[in-house]
């Protein structure tokens, strides 16, 4: 009992420094702030859920002494509650009838995270609409402000005559939530590798090269789309950028298939960095490799490979 309150505090004070690293006004310290999630992972992954929650609270006084009441909201509803629900979904699991135990699976846990990430992004937007507000002006509007207070003047007025901000405001709420997803996804890997390596996870790592998701994220993927398309206002424009919400996991998917293939190849280390630096530099890849995992349902290239395994459903 006295380890366990230990890792959660210490899970807690850590998680909370890194997402105060903001403050510090290094662009290299404050890339911390995206592994914020790290430790409360570890101790959710290793003691449950409810510690993950308390590890949390812990955070965000840690936070608030830091930034403030209102960011250490911000932390609890962005890091905190996520975190939590996907402990406690990665610890369930059933015995299979032979002996063995079967855990939640992988693609469940990845629609799980899609899940929490649209609904606080559709929240959002339904709240500026209930207050009878612009979503996209009000992104174009902070947008501007923020690129006229960190630009020369020059330079930001040379933006607004290019648009820039209004272009930018189209999808910066999707890219945002976007990056939060695959913050909160490599967080959690990270958590349960450092777990499995302490010999404290209570569940075996997933096989991820076998993920496989749920049907919904497709179906929700094309309502969001036919709204971005047929709808006007602010219908198309929050679909616009929830659809980018639901092809993230399609995304993950594709890794997955990416990895899978290339475990068959001589030098797979070469293949993996000389890929994700490419699309780091170029992002079409990524693009490719999300329609990649749209399709792998039908097309089934890892079965067809032998690839890795299949997950259970």
């Amino acid at each position: 009992m006295g380890k366990d309150l230990v890792l959660l505090t210490v899970g807690g004070l850590a998680a909370g420094l890194l997402f105060g690293s903001i403050t510090t006004g290094s662009l290299g310290t404050a890339l911390l702030a995206y592994f914020a999630a790290a430790p409360l992972f570890l101790v959710g992954l290793s003691l449950g859920w409810l510690p993950a929650a308390a590890s949390g609270l812990v955070g965000a006084v840690t936070v608030a002494g830091m930034l403030g009441f209102f960011t250490a909201g911000y932390f609890l509803l962005v890091v905190g509650v996520p975190v939590a629900v996907l402990s406690r979904q990665a610890l369930l699991n059933r015995s299979d009838g032979q002996g063995s135990v079967e855990w939640y699976p992988p693609g469940h846990l990845v629609a799980a995270l899609t899940a929490l990430v649209a609904a606080a992004l559709a929240a959002m937007f339904a709240v500026a609409v209930l207050e009878g507000i612009d979503p996209r002006r009000e992104v174009q509007q902070t947008l501007e402000a923020v690129l006229d207070a960190g630009l020369p003047p020059e330079v930001a007025e040379r933006a607004r005559e290019q648009g820039l901000a209004e272009r930018g405001a189209s999808f910066l709420p999707g890219f945002a939530a976007a990056i939060l997803f695959l913050t909160l996804a490599l967080d959690g890997v990270l958590g349960q590798a450092i777990a499995a390596r302490l010999n404290i996870a209570r569940r075996p790592s997933p096989p991820w090269r076998g993920m496989t998701l749920p049907a919904w994220p497709l179906y929700a993927l094309g309502l969001s789309c036919l709204a971005g398309i047929a709808a006007s206002g602010a219908l198309e424009y929050i679909g616009r950028n929830l659809a980018i919400v639901f092809a993230v996991p399609f995304l993950l998917q594709g890794l997955a298939v990416v990895h899978a293939v290339t475990a068959r190849l001589p030098g797979r280390a070469v293949w993996l960095v000389g890929f994700y630096l490419l699309g780091l530099l170029m992002a079409w890849p990524f693009v490719l490799v999300a329609a990649l995992g749209l399709a792998e349902p039908y097309i089934g290239l890892r079965a067809r490979l032998g690839g890795g395994p299949k997950e259970s459903e």
